[in-house]
Formats: structure tokens, C-alpha cells, sequence
């Protein structure tokens, strides 16, 4: 299989930058057929991902975090390209949730012995992509301001810095929500749309959000006292956002989303416009190289798949 590797050098603080000799040295070892290109702008990351296609390239190999995979997303949705991914990204969400090592030499292993599997993505109003979660309400505001402090910070700290802020000043706007068998209008202090089920490290959200079942997880938080908030902070990765007051959990193949004021949208950690917006699933959209189950873990999936409920 012929390979494409796009390398965000500004990922996971810099350590994108320190990637391209190691990558080179193991694909020569394993004898890879690929390419190696460094791309810090997301433009650029989809014109070589769309030229790497037209040349016959088969597997288009994301190295960076989960907004360098969502550059490459137009490229690769409905397209017979395969997103692969070597995780170097602060978060790395994306990666986390379809299973792929965080460590070179176990992301190279799935590049070469994994198999593709066809996963939904989430469409906007707008024509963008999104293939795990986007965000309205506090956390986009989040990632709003940490994107103006990582022109002076890097890793982690933007987003922390950003958190904390956010959270002594940010207060709910009233929005109206919309499926196709349900409504809700009023405040929301967080809305999240979603086709993974944890985000932002481990960070629950719901164990409902299945890859390729056609439906997308709605989130929504409405105006909840920070002191609670507070207090249920230690239980979110163990026991979700169902643990937080009030909590309100659908799903859907289509949403809309109004709201006064308008606010800022996130997906995959990149801001991508304001509301109102309206949200889709496109089922099977995208070719993501996975990596194989082993006997046992396919059981433990079959298991908790038709016994828990989960």
C-alpha cells in the first residue's frame, strides 16, 4: 500500500517538529512505500492530501493531532482514500477513541497490519466536516481563547489557561434545539455533537455513540451552578456528563441548533462558524485504518455490546 504522511510540525507542542527523521528511519526499516510532507497550515494539508490522491496514493497518514486529521477531512469523506494517523497532537480524541497507540512504533504497526473500517462523519450546514465531537457553549468558547494564546503557549497550557478563564465569566445563552422526534428551548450551558464517546482526554460522554450506526450523540447542559459543576469534575471520566445536574442525552441523524446570542462552533477542536447551524450524519463516509481486534477483545465487545446495553 502506497502511503502519504502529512506532518504537522507545530502539533502536540512542537513534537511534530521532532517526528520526521524517526518516521523516515522506521518506514525505511519496514520498507514502506511512502512520502513524507511537512504542512503546519490546514490548506496546505488538504491540497497534499489531494494531491497525494491524484498521484495514486492509498493511505493518507495524518501526523498530528485531531485538528490535522480534521484538515484532511474533505480530501478523504466519500473519497477512495484511507485516513491513517500516527497520534502527536495534545489531545489526540480521535485517535484515543478508534483505538490507535499513542507510540510510533504501535501507530506504524496499525499502518501496516490494521484494516480500514468505514466510520460515519458529521456534516454542517456550512459543508464542514467533523469526524468526532464539535462543541457549543463553553467548551468552543474555550477553544476560542486558546487559540489566540497558542500563538504564545504550547501543549496543554492554551487550553487550561482558557478553562479556567472561561469558567469564572462564561454564562449560558437561550437556544432552541431540534431532531426529528424532539425540541428543547431554553438556556444550555454546553451543547455537544458527537460521534465519539469520550473527548478531551477522558472525559465521558455517553456510551450510547456507536462509529458507523448512522446517529450522532446529542449532548446538552443547561444552566447548571458552577459549584455543582465543581463537584462533579472527579466523576466525569469515570461516570460521564450523565453525572452532571440536569443532563439531557438524545440521538439523532439531524440537528438544528439556534441561539441568542449567536456563539462560536467547534469541531474536532477547530472553530468552524457561528450559530444557527444544522448538523448531519453521513453514514460510512470515512475509511479509517483501524486496528485489528483480537479474539478476546472481540468477545469482550460482542459481550458489552448485547449485555450491557453500553
Amino acid at each position: 500500500m502506497t502511503i502519504q504522511f502529512i506532518i504537522n510540525p507545530c502539533a502536540g507542542g512542537g513534537k511534530g517538529e521532532r517526528l520526521l527523521s524517526r518516521l523516515q528511519e522506521k518506514s525505511n526499516a519496514l520498507a514502506l512505500s511512502a512520502e513524507f510532507a511537512l504542512s503546519s497550515r490546514p490548506q496546505e494539508a488538504l491540497e497534499i492530501a489531494l494531491d497525494a490522491q491524484e498521484r495514486g496514493r492509498e493511505l493518507i497518514v495524518a501526523c498530528g493531532g485531531d485538528g490535522t486529521i480534521h484538515s484532511l477531512l474533505p480530501a478523504l469523506v466519500h473519497r477512495p482514500g484511507i485516513l491513517g494517523v500516527i497520534p502527536v497532537g495534545t489531545a489526540n480524541d480521535l485517535a484515543r477513541n478508534w483505538k490507535i497507540p499513542s507510540g510510533l512504533t504501535g501507530a506504524l504497526k496499525v499502518l501496516t497490519k490494521g484494516q480500514p473500517k468505514m466510520v460515519d462523519v458529521i456534516q454542517t450546514h456550512s459543508g464542514a466536516y467533523i469526524a468526532g465531537a464539535a462543541g457549543i457553549g463553553f467548551d468552543a468558547a474555550v477553544v476560542e481563547q486558546a487559540e489566540k494564546l497558542r500563538r504564545v503557549f504550547r501543549g496543554i497550557l492554551p487550553f487550561s489557561i482558557a478553562f479556567l478563564s472561561e469558567f469564572s465569566r462564561f454564562s449560558p445563552s437561550s437556544v432552541t434545539l431540534r431532531t426529528e422526534d424532539w425540541e428543547y428551548q431554553g438556556p444550555a450551558w454546553q451543547i455537544l455533537i458527537t460521534k465519539i464517546p469520550r473527548y478531551a482526554y477522558i472525559f465521558k460522554i455517553t456510551s450510547s455513540v456507536k462509529a458507523d450506526n448512522g446517529l450522532m450523540g446529542v449532548c446538552l447542559l443547561p444552566e447548571t451552578p458552577k459549584l455543582r459543576i465543581i463537584r462533579a469534575l472527579p466523576k466525569l471520566p469515570f461516570l460521564g456528563l450523565r453525572k452532571l445536574p440536569g443532563a439531557i442525552f438524545r440521538t439523532a441523524s439531524q440537528l438544528e441548533v439556534e441561539s441568542s446570542p449567536p456563539v462560536s462552533i467547534h469541531g474536532d477542536g477547530d472553530l468552524i462558524g457561528q450559530t444557527p447551524g444544522a448538523f448531519r450524519v453521513l453514514p460510512r463516509a470515512l475509511r479509517v485504518m483501524m486496528p485489528v481486534l483480537k479474539p478476546r477483545m472481540k468477545k469482550l465487545e460482542f459481550l458489552k455490546k448485547n449485555f450491557t446495553g453500553s
